[in-house]
């Protein structure tokens, strides 16, 4: 999917409404699946010698002149970062993926995305791991940001966001220089979605280094271009059944619908229940979008409990482990598990756990995955036959 430019609206009567200028996905965060081939232990010594020499520098070339290495990776399960005029790679040690853990994960800069599309930018990427004999078996997004620019005649003002956006209950924040507002918060920033509503033509005239962001908008630099753009992390993804890159690409414009539609909106003070409040027009010009990013349909976003997998178990017991060793004074693995297996097994002398497993099953929606004893529903003799 590439940058779609959206046609101006020409009645008179909506001089004062927003103009939608281009709409995509401005960011885009994978997990990566590969498996690498005999040669990855060779491969991972040339990456560590590399990034030596890369240290206290910003990177430096590696293979040509292609793409650099930096000194830093992506701490704790990444240790190398390579970087690409179009994309960051960080590849971790493992010479194959560990269960639903990946061992490569990719950043697609905004520009490759504006300008080549999702799946250009996505096949660059795999035909470079392919070069170095990597092959790209799984691909699930991380995050994702969904971004909507529009031309408006005046810049916003926090006063019209807070008093027009529904639900009003969710965290907000707002940066401001002087009374001019440049930035809206509408969720926690380590929330699974928050929006972001932001005075992107300042932005990009303050940083100098996206002006080719004008010729995408074919606007002068005085316009007023502000961006309504949604950070989506894996955790809300996976609630909409996006599980893999496929996944996203098909279902990104019923995303967009939902979350201009059910999760925020500016509407009208006409109503005391704000789920009747009429959108305002302005805010429907935003919601129109939809069809810009794809195929509209209404997704059902399932809250699960059990969004959880076994490895984030495995991964916070771990944890855990070591800090009780530390407090113990426990100097070896085996000695820490010996230790702190004998004390879950004394809590569990006072506490139940088969009953403790039934509810937490039942939570997680596996009933009768507790080993209780299983309801016999058969019947038998004149109570069958009655």
């Amino acid at each position: 999917m590439s940058v779609t430019r959206l046609a101006p609206f020409t009645n008179g009567e909506k001089n004062h409404l927003p103009v939608p200028l281009i709409c995509g996905v401005d960011t885009l965060d994978l997990g990566l699946y590969i498996e690498w081939s005999s040669n990855w232990s060779d491969l991972t010594q040339i990456l560590d010698q590399a990034k030596e020499q890369a240290a206290g520098t910003q990177g430096v070339p590696i293979f040509g002149d292609h793409f650099l290495i930096l000194p830093s990776g992506k701490p704790p399960s990444y240790r190398w970062h390579l970087q690409w005029p179009e994309f960051h790679l960080y590849l971790g040690r493992s010479a194959e993926p560990y269960r639903n853990t990946p061992n490569g994960y990719v950043s697609i800069n905004a520009k490759t995305l504006w300008s080549m599309g999702i799946s250009s930018a996505v096949n660059l990427m795999v035909r470079w791991i392919e070069l170095l004999e990597g092959k790209v078996r799984s691909i699930k997004p991380s995050r994702c940001d969904l971004a909507v620019d529009l031309q408006l005649k005046d810049p916003l003002s926090l006063p019209f966001l807070l008093s027009h956006r529904v639900p009003q209950h969710v965290q907000h924040s707002h940066n401001m220089t002087g009374d001019s507002l440049e930035t809206f918060y509408h969720g926690a920033k380590k929330s699974p979605i928050q929006l972001r509503i932001y005075d992107k033509g300042l932005e990009v005239l303050k940083g100098g280094t996206k002006l080719w962001f004008y010729e995408l908008w074919n606007v002068e630099p005085e316009t007023h271009v502000w961006r309504i753009e949604y950070q989506l992390r894996r955790e809300i993804l996976k609630q909409f059944g996006i599980d893999q890159l496929d996944h996203l690409i098909e279902k990104v414009g019923g995303l967009w619908q939902y979350l201009t539609e059910d999760w925020f909106s500016l509407r009208a003070q006409d109503d005391c229940n704000t789920s009747r409040r009429t959108v305002l027009p302005w805010w429907e010009v935003v919601q129109s979008c939809a069809d810009q990013f794809g195929s509209l349909m209404n997704l059902e976003r399932t809250l699960d409990t059990a969004s959880a997998d076994s490895t984030w178990y495995v991964n916070h017991v771990a944890g855990c482990l070591v800090g009780y060793a530390a407090r113990e004074r426990l100097l070896t693995l085996q000695d820490a598990l010996a230790s702190m297996s004998d004390q879950v097994r004394w809590y569990f002398d006072q506490h139940d756990f088969q009953s403790k497993l039934a509810v937490k099953s039942i939570q997680l929606g596996y009933p009768g995955s507790s080993g209780g004893t299983e309801i016999d529903t058969s019947t038998s003799g004149k109570e069958s036959e009655s």
